[in-house]
């Protein structure tokens, strides 16, 4: 006989019916008729027929042990959806606690705002990147199981934030260039001081090329708004990683091209911040940027410095201004250097990323 088939129906008059909770009797479902007394059945894999007990009238006893079956189960989803909202919180925490030392109160004044902090932002996305792929591992969400949501809001964030990153390495090569153009013009100081200011006057390091970036969001459509388990957690971090990345790259951007435009586009795109901490920093960004402070400390010097040779050449005494200039010059380029390793090597995490998962679905559709 093919158990795994068997539908009985049973009749309950009088007697008592007990159900207790046995490991091997699982899968099996029962539904009240509304119109008789009866019990519809089915079970699998496994029933079991007993003798005869007292008040069963000749009937087959059926002992079919179940009881807690249900609250074992409750049991098994609280626990999972514990150990979910436990491993969104550790995203959470790991998150912010990286936001708080991009704050002022965890920098010096003098930092805040400088090529080295706009450096920590750019290292904070790389932190995203690592607490997104720990929180995937850690509620067993592989790649080759996410749903198709998820799969097109990953790659629609993670193409965007590459185009933000090259729009970062386009200004970082601007300042380059404004930077050569500077030791061209300190190369003219003794020989043509003249040539030396012309030069000097004429340069800029803002680059207004970047103000065509845009964060078109679509909205959420009734599928994405009915999320549960892993997928609402893979969710809520990735929508928490994207605000904050889109968050980061205004700002750099602001920093490194003197455009504003970026940046409230972005904190447009980044709008109800789910961090408290990022909140906190983006109203002291804003603050700075009110009193017009929001040029990095290291671009600010070498202007001043550059000011200060231009009307020390006017006064025949420019051996000291050069000098000075040149110090600082050596200062801005230093950094530079260092945040375009930091974007170049985002975009190689974040493209690598990317591949892998379209490389996954690849492999599914064969």
């Amino acid at each position: 006989m093919d158990y795994s088939q068997i539908r009985t129906l049973l009749t309950v008059t009088k007697q008592s019916f007990v159900f207790e909770y046995c490991p091997d009797l699982m899968g099996f479902q029962w539904a009240a008729s509304t119109t008789t007394t009866s019990f519809a059945l089915s079970f699998t894999p496994f029933i079991c027929f007993f003798p005869k007990l007292k008040g069963c009238r000749g009937r087959p006893n059926m002992i079919f042990h179940s009881r807690n079956l249900s609250s074992k189960l409750e049991d098994h989803r609280h626990g999972e959806s514990e150990a979910l909202s436990a491993s969104l919180h550790s995203f959470r925490s790991d998150v912010s606690n990286s936001l708080n030392q991009l704050s002022p109160n965890s920098n010096p004044a003098s930092e805040f705002l400088s090529l080295t902090w706009i450096q920590q932002c750019l290292e904070l996305l790389s932190t995203l990147n690592k607490a997104f792929a720990k929180l995937a591992v850690e509620i067993e969400y592989p790649i080759n199981k996410w749903e198709s949501p998820s799969v097109e809001k990953y790659l629609n964030y993670s193409l965007k934030l590459l185009e933000f990153l090259n729009s970062i390495s386009s200004s970082l090569s601007h300042l380059g260039q404004a930077r050569v153009s500077i030791s061209h013009a300190l190369s003219l100081v003794e020989s043509s001081p003249q040539s030396a200011v012309e030069r000097l006057g004429a340069i800029q390091f803002k680059n207004l090329q970047s103000n065509d970036l845009k964060v078109e969001e679509k909205e959420e459509s009734e599928e994405t708004n009915c999320y549960t388990g892993k997928q609402l957690v893979f969710h809520e971090a990735l929508e928490e990683t994207k605000r904050i990345g889109y968050w980061v790259c205004g700002v750099a951007l602001f920093g490194l091209s003197g455009d504003n435009e970026p940046y409230l586009a972005m904190k447009k795109a980044a709008s109800g911040f789910p961090v408290s901490s990022l909140v906190a920093l983006d109203l002291s960004f804003s603050e700075a940027v009110a009193e017009e402070r929001a040029v990095p400390k290291q671009l600010r010097e070498v202007k001043e410095a550059a000011a200060c040779l231009v009307a020390a050449v006017g006064d025949g005494e420019s051996g000291g201004a050069a000098k000075q200039l040149e110090r600082k010059l050596e200062v801005m380029e230093e950094l530079l250097d260092r945040i375009g390793k930091e974007a170049d090597g985002i975009f190689s995490e974040v493209l690598a990323g990317r591949n892998e998962l379209l490389d996954v679905l690849r492999q599914l559709k064969q």
